[in-house]
């Protein structure tokens, strides 16, 4: 703690201060800052959009919007050398995107069109994606139970 200040006082917030405000009509389900940078942050919507914004220096700005998804963003991760995002979409579909320049990479149906609820990188291979789904309504037969995790590779975007 700093000084002679309790707990309670250190994180006595005043009230919410909204930098970003891009996805005003959709609910945004995560933000996440980069990797070892306290300035780089992302978002996603469930509008099918990710935000990339940086904090600092000058005002924050938002540098790229990563658009492609054909339904809502539900989750998404930084690589470990930030310069990847995986993202999740309701649409059925893994996409991974290059941040710098806001370019898909590559993009990966689920083998059953279900929605794709949740991603991330494995830590030490960034070559490698984990991905967990919910069953598609009305769905196909599954060949995996619903909600069991995949490792994907696919065609680039």
């Amino acid at each position: 703690m700093a000084g002679d200040t309790t707990l309670s006082e250190n994180y006595a917030f005043a009230g919410v201060y909204h930098v970003f405000d891009q996805h005003t009509d959709s609910a945004v389900p995560k933000v996440q800052f980069a990797h070892d940078d306290r300035h780089l942050l992302a978002c996603c919507s469930l509008d099918g959009t990710i935000s990339v914004c940086r904090l600092a220096p000058g005002p924050p700005a938002v540098l790229r919007v990563l658009r492609g998804h054909g339904g809502g963003v539900a989750d998404f991760a930084w690589s470990l050398s930030n310069d990847v995002l995986v993202s999740a979409s309701l649409d059925g579909t893994l996409r991974l995107w290059a941040p710098a320049d806001g370019r898909c990479i590559r993009r990966v149906p689920d083998p059953d069109g279900a929605a794709l609820l949740c991603c991330a990188f494995q830590p030490l291979n960034n070559n490698l994606t984990v991905v967990s789904d919910t069953p598609a309504v009305p769905s196909p037969p599954s060949t995996s139970p619903p909600g069991s995790p995949r490792c994907i590779l696919g065609p680039p975007c």
